[in-house]
């Protein structure tokens, strides 16, 4: 459901393709929310439907034509209220096999779990990697989009949290690992 609330806010900056959709969400909020390319046109499909944006065909000599999309005003009021309007509960079922997997680590050898755990760490790590590169260029990116007003600081909020979170799981799988080794 808030997929069509991020695209509506994306397309609340200014119109794009569903190409560039794709993109600001791989390049920027991926990290809060994911989205395959199909799962963005059939969105856009719905949303256009029910009159939240529009669509405007743009004819290219040299590529293959461009569908730009547009937010409505009943697309922006609809994103209004999304976004004035919390929910009761911000955090949905939690799905966390990673956690599950431990939780039953008794049927496991120690050196199984520690692989796990590194594991862990190496794919945290790897998501810490790609934040902190987003927090190094966000200036550049928000000036380079020209699409924010005043944005930045709120994604320097969510870049934060992101960090801090990794931060805070890698460091308690290396606790663990720690734990799992002395025991042995």
């Amino acid at each position: 459901m808030s997929l069509q609330y991020a695209i509506l806010g994306l397309l609340n900056y200014d119109s794009m393709t569903g190409y560039d959709i794709k993109k600001m969400f791989d390049n920027g909020i991926n990290n809060l929310w994911a989205a395959s390319i199909s799962q963005i046109y059939r969105e856009l499909s719905t949303l256009e439907g029910k009159g939240r944006l529009t669509s405007v065909i743009q004819q290219q000599d040299d590529r293959p034509d461009r569908r730009i999309y547009s937010i409505t005003d009943s697309g922006r009021a609809a994103f209004r209220s999304w976004i004035t309007n919390f929910p009761e509960k911000f955090s949905k079922e939690k799905r966390d096999e990673f956690s599950l997997r431990i939780f039953f680590g008794s049927n496991l050898s120690r050196d199984e779990l520690v692989n796990q755990f590194e594991r862990f760490i190496d794919e945290k790590q790897r998501y810490l990697d790609e934040i902190n590169y987003l927090y190094k260029i966000s200036d550049k990116y928000v000036q380079k989009m020209k699409l924010f007003n005043n944005e930045d600081m709120y994604w320097r909020f969510i870049l934060r949290r992101a960090q801090m979170t990794l931060d805070t799981l890698i460091s308690w799988a290396q606790e663990c690992i720690e734990e799992l080794k002395i025991g042995s």
